[in-house]
C-alpha cells in the first residue's frame, strides 16, 4: 500500500497532480487531496468543491480507493511539507510553461522540493501518461534511496529501468586540491562504469526479472537524464543532496533543473530520516514522550 499526500490548486500544472495518481494508484492504496488556504487565495468553499469533484473523480475510476480532501489554513510550503509526514509519496504540480507565474507565487514546488523528507514527484503542465521506462540517475552520493525507489516503481509497474550516470573531468587548481586534465578521462569513465555495474548489481539483488540498462553520459548529470528520458519515459527519478534551498541554490541542484525542464513527472528521492526530523523539517511540533 502506497500512501499519496496530493497538492491541488486552480492551476492546469496541479491538475496535472490528480491525472497523475488516477494513472498510478492501486486498490489499497490512501490518497490525500491537499489544498493549502491562504490569506489571499479563492474562497475555503471553492476549494473544496474543487477537492470533492477531484476525489469522486478518483472513488469512480478506482471502486474503494481510500480518498480524503483537507483544506488547511497557514503557510503553502509549511503546510504541504506537515501534512506529508507520515505518506510515502508527496505530489505537486511543476509550472515549466509558466516560469513567472511560479516565481511570483513562490516557487512552492522548489522549496517543497527542498525541504521535503518524502519522495515527491513533480508533475509539469501538458503531462500525458506513457508506457515508457522509469529513468534514475546515478550518483554515489545520493543514490541508494533513489535507486531504490525507482527500482521498485519499475517492477510494481511493469516498466523497464534505465540506469543513468554521468561523467566530467573535474578542472580544479588550488593550493588544497589536485588538477585534472584532459589525460584523466580514462579515469573517470572507469568509475563511472564501475558506479553503474555496482547499481546494476543491486537492483538484481532485489528484483532478479527486473530489465535494466545502464548508460553513460558525458556531460551535465541533468542532460544525461533529460537524454535518456526524452524517448517516453514514464518517470525521471533523482537523490537530493542538499536540505535546504540555499544549499542548493549554492551548490546546484539536479533535481530542480530537472523540474524546471522535464516534461516527464520528476520524483526526488531524499535520504531517509527519522519521523523527529520529519516534524522538525516540516515545521511542525515534536512532542518528547
Amino acid at each position: 500500500m502506497t500512501s499519496y499526500t496530493v497538492a491541488v490548486d486552480e492551476t492546469d500544472a496541479d491538475s496535472r497532480t490528480v491525472d497523475w495518481v488516477d494513472a498510478v494508484v492501486r486498490p489499497r492504496d490512501r490518497v490525500r487531496l491537499l489544498t493549502v488556504s491562504e490569506l489571499y487565495s479563492e474562497s475555503v468553499l471553492r476549494t473544496e468543491q474543487r477537492l470533492q469533484q477531484a476525489a469522486a473523480r478518483l472513488r469512480t475510476r478506482h471502486p474503494g480507493l481510500d480518498v480524503a480532501c483537507s483544506v488547511p489554513e497557514g503557510p503553502t510550503v509549511e503546510r504541504i511539507l506537515l501534512h506529508a509526514v507520515g505518506g510515502d509519496v508527496l505530489v505537486l504540480g511543476a509550472r515549466r510553461a509558466h516560469a513567472v507565474l511560479a516565481t511570483l507565487g513562490g516557487r512552492i514546488a522548489e522549496r517543497v522540493v527542498a525541504r521535503t523528507t518524502v519522495p515527491v514527484v513533480a508533475v509539469p503542465e501538458g503531462w500525458r501518461a506513457t508506457d515508457g521506462p522509469v529513468v534514475v540517475g546515478v550518483d554515489g552520493a545520493t543514490a541508494s534511496a533513489a535507486l531504490a525507489f525507482a527500482a521498485d516503481t519499475a517492477d510494481e509497474r511493469g516498466r523497464d529501468l534505465v540506469l543513468v550516470r554521468s561523467w566530467e573531468v573535474p578542472l580544479s587548481i588550488s593550493p588544497f586540491a589536485d588538477i585534472y586534465l584532459a589525460e584523466d578521462r580514462e579515469l573517470w569513465e572507469q568509475e563511472c562504469t564501475l558506479e553503474l555495474q555496482a547499481a546494476a548489481r543491486a537492483v538484481a539483488a532485489r528484483h532478479p526479472d527486473l530489465r535494466v540498462r545502464a548508460v553513460r553520459h558525458h556531460g551535465a548529470a541533468a542532460d544525461g537524464i533529460l537524454d535518456a528520458a526524452a524517448d517516453g519515459a514514464s518517470l525521471v527519478v533523482t537523490g537530493r543532496r542538499h536540505r535546504t534551498a540555499l544549499g542548493a541554490f549554492l551548490a546546484g541542484s539536479v533535481g530542480e533543473d530537472l523540474v524546471h525542464r522535464s516534461s516527464t513527472p520528476v520524483c526526488i528521492v531524499p535520504q531517509p530520516a527519522s519521523r523527529t526530523a520529519d516534524l522538525a523539517a516540516a515545521g511542525g511540533t515534536v512532542r518528547a514522550d
